[in-house]
């Protein structure tokens, strides 16, 4: 029995400090993960943004330069067309009797033509001193070779108007672009220089916001514009204010804005699709720009939590804020430096006893 109890002991010794191990581990916090931004300092801007919609500078009304009846459609809302493509052709058969008629009257003008200069000809060969001479004769035959060959050149003239008049039955795109409207079937009546397409040059595209009147002069001032399309938010394209509209919207009272793209725009844009545009002024001030989450108040004092990975600990700094800015960022003037690691998720929850580590997992 004694001896049995003495081995007890001696194995409770042994394992004393393990256990003891054990329970101080199982009582040291976990470190919370958090979502960290090293910051550094870049110049200030001033800027706005305003969302808008993508669309062709040039969109076309398209019609016939003659009337007649449609015998075929080759275009649907959205197609993509290139400049002399047919898109609709008329009856012809019109336009080519005219033709036919035009063409007979030119050779009838010419068989006149050449019948008035002969005349002419032979009349002038006689001379001023033959006895068969008559000034009277002469004017007479020359006004009528002038006649003649004026007729032939109006014939002309009318059997080249025939020619276009028969090409006008096709109705062609006058440059690369999208059918964006319709008004055109098989079998249809149209008039002449009545709207049956519309098309959308696609060799310049723009984007149009409406900018209220109190910041007209913000955009006129703007240093830079950047561009944002919905579907690709991670591309950033250059643009230009092209022109400003010089009547507010009788609705919404505001200005409508052109924003040219600068540069070769991506394939993928498309018309009608959703951008954000920004534009923006540099106001000569050096700031650090983080999400708007990465601010607490820690005793009624704006802050910002600083990880110190060899503690594991954040530290509370308070920091000047610059501007809060509409797209859920903040600019930060001063109280932190260049590359310190800022906890930008997960701030609220934090305070200095809690033990922390910046998240290395995907951010979604």
């Amino acid at each position: 029995m004694r001896r049995t109890a003495v081995g007890l002991l001696a194995v409770s010794t042994l394992l004393a400090p393990t256990l003891t191990a054990r329970a101080d581990q199982a009582a040291r916090p976990v470190p919370r993960p958090v979502r960290v931004q090293t910051v550094s300092f870049s110049s200030a801007t001033d800027s706005i943004t305003y969302p808008g919609t993508v669309q062709a500078r040039v969109q076309a009304s398209l019609g016939f330069r003659v009337g007649g009846k449609v015998i075929q459609r080759l275009a649907d809302i959205g197609d993509h067309v290139t400049a002399g493509q047919v898109l609709a052709r008329l009856d012809p058969i019109d336009a080519g009797l005219t033709l036919e008629t035009s063409t007979q009257v030119v050779r009838a003008a010419d068989a006149e033509a050449v019948n008035a200069r002969a005349n002419f000809k032979r009349y002038q060969q006689l001379g001023h001193g033959s006895p068969a001479y008559l000034p009277s004769e002469f004017d007479k035959r020359q006004a009528a070779l002038d006649g003649a060959e004026a007729r032939l050149a109006q014939a002309q003239r009318q059997l080249a108007l025939a020619k276009d008049q028969l090409d006008y039955t096709a109705l062609q795109a006058d440059a690369d672009g999208v059918i964006t409207g319709l008004n055109l079937e098989a079998g249809q009546v149209v008039a002449a220089g009545q709207t049956v397409l519309t098309l959308a040059h696609t060799a310049e595209t723009e984007i149009v916001v409406d900018v209220p009147e109190n910041r007209l002069a913000a955009v006129r001032a703007a240093d830079s514009v950047a561009i944002r399309l919905w579907s690709q938010p991670d591309t950033v394209l250059s643009g230009r204010v092209r022109e400003i509209g010089a009547l507010a919207d009788a609705t919404s009272r505001t200005f409508a804005v052109k924003v040219s793209i600068l540069g070769s725009a991506s394939d993928a844009i498309g018309l009608g699709m959703t951008a954000s545009v920004q534009f923006a002024r540099s106001n000569g001030q050096s700031v650090i720009r983080l999400p708007a989450a990465a601010v607490v108040s820690v005793n009624g004092v704006p802050s910002v939590w600083v990880l110190d990975p060899g503690a594991q600990r954040a530290v509370a700094h308070p920091v000047r804020i610059a501007a809060w800015s509409g797209d859920g960022e903040v600019s930060i003037s001063a109280g932190v430096d260049s590359g310190t690691q800022v906890v930008t998720g997960g701030a609220v929850l934090l305070d200095s006893a809690t033990p922390v580590t910046a998240w290395a997992g995907a951010i979604r």
